[in-house]
């Protein structure tokens, strides 16, 4: 979530994993102390730690409290949090304090920090422990927000306090108008919670809507001054668990969500205001599009796309209103630089001033298709991409996707799920291009055997494309040439522990794809097994589509699991030897089908060869928690087809037939008489040697065999 419109997630996240809460327009110092509000009713913490769970440190309340105004005014948002310590451990995270704010917008008032221990009541509230950080979290996503942090780090913390907290928040962001927004968490990460409340006053005339989901909601009646109160209450909410795994809907069970927009037309039509001004080609914008001129529509608009892509380079300044209002395209164009709502813009007005419709669609980098069940607000979405219509055709292009190659319909965005074109005419959410059907990933390992005494030449080409190989070329300038060949070798060690580089990594674009190919050289010491002296068996796999398939450990996941995107994907092995080594030509196909995946694989051998390949079709991007049991079930059997011995025979078909005619005579021997075997174990022993004579006689046994 590197993207422009990503504060409301970063402030849901600091919401589960730090104290305090998003912030406010301050005084001359950055905040003030106070009294707390009037109109906030009081919560008392007391018996809220009965029947959590264990925990070094349990947050008992989060009592969260907010007054909309009857008219425009600036909303109150006021919270409080109490905090016990249970065991040694969780005195750092209890004794630290953060609250992030705007101070474009926002005013902080501290109201009160106080440490109970026992019976006895310890004010730590203290201008001097107050420090302002400008911080700037995302400053390495290329974003500059202008947030501040009141961080507090309190001493003389025991095992056994309570650290109770509270302050208020007093501003919105001027870019919503006046209308109300908010996401927050009804889960904390630093420990249990026994009771999360949220309290809502708001005029009458004020439609809020809300999803609140696993908290309960209860009308609250009326406040001292007519306002309508509504409740949202969570008892014993279990810690929050970062799961990289877990589909994005189910976290939609400890969202609170509220908005007053009415409908996604609504939410449209706001968008519009803001992106219709930035679209404006300016005379400069014009004269760049015009110097761009490709040879036809599809060539002009590759142009202008990599442009904006490779040439403006992303960074965000993302203060107060900024957040979601784009600068103008030629102000882009000038600096240079750009987070994704401004190029955008920029790539917008080029492709108007060249003649094509272009508009904004607003997206969920991180909800993706289950943004449907997010309320209609404009925080269900935390980035923007463009639309291109050249003689009524759609391409979905994301400008910020710097490492993209290939021609226009190779840098479609596809995966995104659901998103809201920003267009007054626009009413509901549209579904965007997918991965299904799209080869994602294939590859192709070749062994191959001069001798079986001898190391072999061992070839890996990989071919990755889209999304995959755009992360590829983007990890590769991150991480450097060296990091980056070594982790991409580890599957390839991991089967065959016997491999040596030869030579460095290669990588290259496809011509014509949005692809990257990578092609790996080893040297692979001989590894065969020879079990009973009867046979060579070496291991192989397929650890390419092993690793989509994906089985994180547990036998049973609460949220489901995520799997790798819809699509295509293929990989095979081969055996090669430079002589006759098998006796027969075969093939088989086998099939394994769930609703997620459908698995084909078609074996071959010939005299000299043995190949297996495999395609992956991915049906499903994710597993229902109902389901996940079962599919953890099939995985095993699955695996076993992607993976397994090749066998060879100990002696080559010359030497096959050597032995017949040495059995022979031995058969010939025992007849007449000049050879006498009394026991089986006589006749197989005497079998055994003369296999061994043969295999000792050729070259097939490696000196540690």
């Amino acid at each position: 979530m590197s993207r422009g419109w990503t504060r409301w997630w970063a402030a849901l996240t600091a919401g589960l994993l730090a104290a305090g809460a998003v912030a406010a327009a301050p005084k001359t110092a950055g905040y003030e102390i106070g009294r707390e509000p009037a109109w906030v009713q009081p919560m008392s913490a007391n018996g809220l730690d009965a029947g959590l769970p264990a925990a070094p440190l349990q947050v008992l309340l989060v009592d969260e409290q907010t007054r909309l105004p009857a008219g425009r005014g600036p909303s109150e948002r006021y919270r409080h949090v109490v905090r016990l310590v249970r065991d040694g451990s969780g005195l750092e995270p209890a004794s630290q304090i953060s609250i992030d704010f705007d101070p474009s917008y926002e005013r902080l008032t501290l109201h009160r920090l106080e440490v109970r221990r026992g019976s006895t009541r310890i004010n730590k509230l203290d201008a001097r422990r107050v420090r302002l950080l400008e911080r700037e979290t995302g400053l390495e996503q290329q974003r500059l927000d202008g947030r501040r942090t009141a961080s507090i780090v309190l001493d003389d913390v025991r095992v056994g306090d309570r650290i109770e907290f509270a302050y208020t928040l007093v501003g919105d962001n001027p870019v919503f108008d006046g209308r109300f927004v908010q996401v927050g968490w009804t889960r904390h990460g630093l420990g249990p919670t026994g009771l999360f409340r949220y309290r809502l006053l708001a005029p009458a005339q004020r439609s809020i809507q809300h999803r609140a989901g696993a908290a309960e909601v209860a009308d609250g009646g009326r406040s001292a001054d007519g306002l309508k109160i509504t409740e949202f209450r969570r008892r014993a909410v279990p810690k929050f668990v970062e799961d990289p795994y877990a589909p994005a809907e189910s976290w939609l069970g400890d969202m609170l969500q509220l908005s007053e927009f009415a409908d996604w037309g609504e939410v449209a039509r706001w968008a519009e205001t803001l992106f219709e001004p930035a679209l404006r080609p300016s005379a400069e914008v014009t004269a760049q599009a015009e110097a761009l001129r490709g040879a036809g529509r599809d060539a002009q608009l590759l142009a202008l796309l990599d442009f904006v892509q490779t040439q403006v380079r992303y960074f965000g300044t993302e203060i107060g209103a900024s957040s979601h209002r784009p600068a103008a395209a030629a102000q882009t164009l000038a600096q240079r630089y750009g987070d994704c709502k401004d190029k955008v813009a920029l790539l917008g007005a080029l492709a108007r001033a060249a003649g094509v419709r272009a508009t904004p669609v607003l997206v969920s980098s991180s909800m993706r298709r289950d943004v449907v069940g997010m309320l209609p607000s404009p925080l269900a979405f935390d980035h923007v991409v463009a639309e291109l219509q050249p003689e009524g055709r759609s391409l979905l292009v994301d400008p910020t996707r710097s490492m993209q190659t290939g021609p226009l319909d190779e840098r479609i965005a596809r995966g995104l799920g659901w998103g809201l074109p920003a267009r007054a005419d626009a009413t509901a959410l549209v579904e965007l291009p997918g991965h299904a059907g799209q080869l994602q990933a294939e590859g192709q390992d070749v062994l191959r055997f001069g001798s079986l005494a001898k190391p072999a030449a061992f070839e890996s080409v990989q071919t990755f494309y889209g999304d995959i190989a755009e992360a590829l070329r983007a990890q590769r300038a991150a991480r450097g040439a060296d990091e980056f060949e070594r982790d991409l070798r580890a599957d390839h060690l991991r089967q065959y522990p016997g491999l040596t580089a030869d030579g460095a990594l290669e990588m290259a674009d496809v011509p014509g794809r949005n692809a990257v190919r990578l092609v790996q050289r080893y040297t692979l010491a001989p590894p065969w097994r020879f079990p009973e002296q009867r046979v060579f068996v070496a291991d192989y796999g397929l650890p390419l589509l092993m690793s989509v398939l994906r089985l994180p450990d547990g036998s049973d996941r609460a949220r489901g699991l995520r799997l790798a995107n819809p699509g295509r994907y293929r990989q095979s092995v081969e055996f090669h030897f430079d002589e006759p080594t098998f006796g027969r030509t075969s093939s088989s196909r086998a099939e394994e089908s769930a609703a997620a995946f459908r698995l084909q694989l078609r074996a071959e051998m010939s005299p000299q060869a043995q190949r297996l390949e495999a395609e992956l079709e991915m049906l499903q991007d994710r597993v229902a928690a109902a389901d996940f049991a079962a599919y953890r079930e099939r995985l095993p059997r699955v695996f076993a087809r992607l993976s397994g011995v090749v066998q060879v025979p100990a002696v080559t078909p010359a030497q096959a037939e050597t032995m017949r005619q040495r059995y022979a005579a031995l058969d010939a021997d025992v007849r007449s008489g000049r050879l006498r075997i009394v026991t089986e174990m006589q006749r197989e022993a005497l079998g055994r040697r003369v296999l061994l004579d043969t295999v000792l006689g050729g070259d097939r046994l490696a000196p540690a065999l």
